[in-house]
């Protein structure tokens, strides 16, 4: 007889393991000034301008806390330069101010901030910081000089010519800058001309692929009334960038080409001018002071032209009353625009719109039914071709 297992009997329980101990959550990671800015530069490329001026702040108390002059300096310049995207004109002086003067405690100062003071201050203001930026852009270039002669004798490598261009571009503009200022606000003030003469000639000198220097002396000379230089000039800052396609740097913004637009306007150069305004049209039809440069460059050139009949002659170009075809036509979108939103005209604009309009009633003129695809090149009678040589007194 076998045994009997006695009731209740089961294997012996085993103590319980203690808990798991919880695992601390990991410390934020905490960014170093330097990857604060890299971040705000990263922020600003993906347009997260608020992002962007939360890692500049936070980099400017822990540079201040460190004692760290360069980062401080770099910090302010970039909180400047978000303000200014967001609108911000107020505190982007204060920071750019602050910025400045952090710079002048550590090497290697920036130019920029002083540039971009010199578009938000006096006009006395501004003369003095395109001074001082051109002062700091002249001293990096002298070192960059000094390196050249101490290495092979070369322009360096890709990166220290594309510096270089980059430094050079900068002081023309500056120069152009304060060319512009003599030129309108500072206009009464002694040695205004040949300030402008002066600063025009380092600018050549300094970056004679400038278009805008050019273009800022054709407005010098057109001030001086010496029409056929300023043609020259006008037309040598145009070749520079005349052929070159819109998405290189080198392609002006539209308001570089919106007043070169009006300058030739104003040389007699009328087809060189729509050559220009065609482009802006094409890049966007519904700003109305293009139509309006537009309407204003065929009726001058109408006036140009005799009354020969037929299109596109021997000669290639349209007789007067095409061009006024042309002319109504652009006067009659701009009508539309306005029609649409007056408050986007100009009322000075709109007013000399009404007038020609009737002028072109009166004539019986019949608004064109729109230019040719792909555009016509247009011939001045006065067409100067491409200026060597420039020379600024």
């Amino acid at each position: 007889m076998g045994r009997t297992k006695r009731a209740g009997r089961g294997k012996p329980s085993l103590p319980r393991p203690p808990p798991p101990e919880p695992i601390p959550a990991p410390e934020p990671v905490q960014l170093t000034p330097h990857e604060l800015l890299t971040e705000a530069a990263a922020s600003i490329a993906a347009y997260d301008y608020d992002l962007a001026k939360d890692a500049c702040n936070q980099a400017v108390e822990m540079a201040i806390e460190e004692g760290d002059g360069t980062i401080i300096r770099d910090a302010y310049e970039i909180l400047g330069t978000i303000e200014l995207e967001l609108g911000e004109l107020d505190s982007a002086r204060e920071h750019f101010l602050l910025s400045v003067q952090h710079a002048a405690s550590v090497p290697n100062p920036s130019p920029a901030p002083h540039l971009y003071l010199a578009q938000l201050s006096t006009p006395e203001e501004s003369l003095t910081h395109f001074s001082n930026a051109l002062t700091i852009i002249q001293q990096k270039l002298a070192g960059i000089e000094i390196a050249k002669l101490g290495g092979d004798g070369g322009a360096g490598n890709g990166e220290d010519a594309e510096e270089e261009g980059d430094l050079r571009r900068s002081a023309s503009r500056a120069l152009v800058g304060m060319t512009e200022l003599y030129l309108t606000d500072l206009c009464f003030t002694d040695e205004a001309e040949q300030n402008c003469e002066k600063h025009l000639k380092l600018a050549v000198e300094i970056d004679p692929t400038d278009p805008e220097v050019y273009q800022t002396l054709a407005s010098v000379r057109l001030s001086q009334s010496r029409p056929e230089e300023a043609k020259e000039a006008a037309l040598k800052g145009w070749s520079l960038w005349r052929s070159v396609g819109a998405d290189s740097i080198d392609y002006p913004v539209t308001s570089t080409r919106m007043s070169l637009a009006k300058l030739l306007l104003e040389l007699s150069l009328s087809s060189d001018a729509l050559e220009i305004l065609q482009q802006l049209e094409n890049e966007d039809d519904e700003d109305p002071e293009v139509w309006y440069l537009s309407g204003w460059a065929w009726w001058l050139l109408g006036e140009q032209r005799g009354d020969g009949e037929g299109r596109m002659g021997e000669d290639g170009e349209e007789n007067k009353g095409e061009c006024w075809s042309e002319g109504r036509l652009c006067l009659e979108n701009y009508l539309r625009l306005d029609a649409l939103d007056p408050s986007i005209s100009d009322p000075e604009q709109l007013a000399h719109v009404q007038e020609l309009m009737s002028k072109y009633e009166a004539a019986g003129i019949v608004a064109s039914t729109g230019h040719q695809e792909g555009g016509e090149d247009w011939e001045d009678e006065s067409d100067g071709g491409d200026a060597e040589g420039m020379e600024v007194e």
